[in-house]
């Protein structure tokens, strides 16, 4: 749930929520997250098109109740949309699916993160940004998304080139949604010279034996590594081996 949220001082309020308030007490998590954090946040079952759970702290959101979103689910985007939005979230989901598709392994589908931005009215006719930021939960038997956690935060309006994307922590990859289409923009695969030093290092082998064990030079060694720990998104070596073994890279 935490890779919803964007900032530093959003994850240490969260982390100060869940050690209060305990880890299985779903409700509660989420209505004191949604405080901290200004949005509303909620667990959305995409197989029967509603709103399972979200947070109960009173909130609305582009000047909707809450129990309204909860009650009417996915169908309330006929009422705050225009039809040139729905036409155009149409047309997005059908793509997103093709790009999750392509991922055959289902912990690699459980790390993406999708965002996208739409421009909403509220009941009194204001125009706004609805900004969503979704993050699968389960999978169903076909390996399709069937909960997903999903952050909703209303802001003025903007307008932006791209509205959409497409994140993986697991493989580092970043695709954005221009003219209809998904694309890859960014890529940070590690490297095989990048992953045989992290093996190295997981084996207990020391800088300057790595160098002389794939032949380059001790900095070239200490560069790669701190570009893998980058990749990673680590702070430690260990964090930066821990989760390279955790994705089967080593």
């Amino acid at each position: 749930m935490y890779r919803l949220l964007g900032s530093k001082n959003d994850l240490k309020a969260c982390k100060k929520i869940k050690k209060k308030h305990g880890k299985n007490d779903t409700k509660c998590l989420l209505g004191h997250v949604g405080l901290a954090v200004n949005c509303y946040i909620c667990l959305i079952d995409f197989h029967e098109e509603k709103v399972i759970v979200g947070n109960l702290a009173g909130h609305t959101v582009a000047g909707l109740p809450v129990e309204l979103i909860r009650k009417e689910g996915l169908k309330l985007s006929d009422k705050i949309l225009p039809e040139s939005e729905r036409e155009w979230l149409k047309n997005m989901d059908i793509e997103a699916r093709k790009i999750f598709a392509q991922y055959d392994d289902f912990d690699t589908r459980l790390e993406f993160v999708f965002s996208h931005d739409l421009q909403a009215k509220t009941p009194s006719g204001r125009e706004i940004t609805l900004y969503h930021r979704l993050v699968p939960y389960q999978l169903d038997e076909n390996g399709d998304l069937w909960l997903a956690v999903c952050a909703v935060s209303a802001m003025p309006l903007t307008h932006k080139a791209t509205k959409a994307c497409i994140d993986s922590v697991r493989t580092g990859e970043r695709y954005d949604y221009i003219d209809g289409k998904y694309i890859l923009s960014e890529h940070k695969h590690l490297t095989e010279e990048e992953i045989e030093i992290l093996a190295h290092l997981a084996d207990g082998i020391a800088i300057k034996q790595i160098s002389a064990k794939i032949g380059i030079s001790l900095r070239a060694v200490e560069r790669k590594k701190k570009v893998a720990l980058t990749k990673l998104g680590a702070h430690t070596q260990a964090a930066a081996v821990y989760r390279a073994k955790s994705m089967g890279l080593i």
